[in-house]
């Protein structure tokens, strides 16, 4: 599910209009249009919240199935690094469940993701294949 479809079904399930939901927020109509539509999302780490608030759930419950990471690095950036992992982890899982996704691609994404696990163990020299980095085997 999108982050847009998720701010829709949230905002049907507590019958609120894209108005009504605007209003609480202190927003234009365009505003949720936006979000919904997915072109656009909360620029803030505080709107998130307040829309997160007028519907009832966590932020991180609004963003865990958003396949859109890039569009929230702002607010990736004060998660902690557990909860980042963790959505990150469902938007990797999700990518790779795109049945109209190449293999080719789903392989690279793959290659990428383990490439950068090991890279980030040299830059902290944390143990690969039972020795630190540096040691002697």
């Amino acid at each position: 599910m999108t982050f847009g479809e998720q701010v829709r079904s949230l905002r049907r399930r507590k019958h609120l209009s894209q108005n009504a939901l605007a209003e609480m927020m202190n927003v234009s109509p365009r505003t949720i249009f936006g979000y919904e539509a997915g072109t656009t999302y909360p620029r803030t780490r505080q709107r998130l919240e307040r829309l997160a608030k007028a519907l009832d759930v966590t932020s991180e419950e609004l963003l865990e199935n958003t396949p859109s990471p890039e569009s929230f690095a702002f607010i990736r950036a004060d998660h902690s690094a557990r909860t980042q992992a963790r959505i990150l982890t469902r938007q990797v899982v999700a990518a790779l469940s795109d049945e109209t996704l190449p293999e080719e691609e789903k392989d690279k994404m793959a290659q990428a993701i383990m490439n950068a696990y090991w890279e980030s163990k040299k830059i902290h020299g944390e143990q690969i294949n039972g020795t630190k980095q540096g040691e002697e085997v």
